[in-house]
């Protein structure tokens, strides 16, 4: 039993150090006076457009690619069951 917990706790920071890793990435790309960081989740950090940094674009960017996310999450959880049913678990 003790060794299921160690196991468990030992995946478990696994996983955590995995997030901060993916985290702490980021790529920069530019082309002329246009700009754009993102993190390794995906997140948009920084949007500059002609020079100017655009906080509403980039806000408007994450939140789209948030709800992308979870409609993903629902689609694949319904095909997860759909797969599960047909292999009788």
């Amino acid at each position: 039993m003790l060794d299921k917990v160690k196991q468990a706790y030992q995946l478990k920071k696994a996983q955590s150090d995995l997030q901060k890793l993916v985290e702490g990435l980021s790529v920069f790309e530019q082309k002329g006076d246009n700009s754009v960081v993102v993190t390794g989740d995906k997140k948009i950090t920084k949007i500059v457009i002609n020079g100017v940094e655009n906080k509403a674009i980039k806000d408007l960017i994450n939140e789209a690619m948030k709800k992308m996310d979870s409609k993903l999450q629902k689609e694949m959880k319904a095909k997860e069951d759909e797969i599960r049913s047909l292999l009788g678990m």
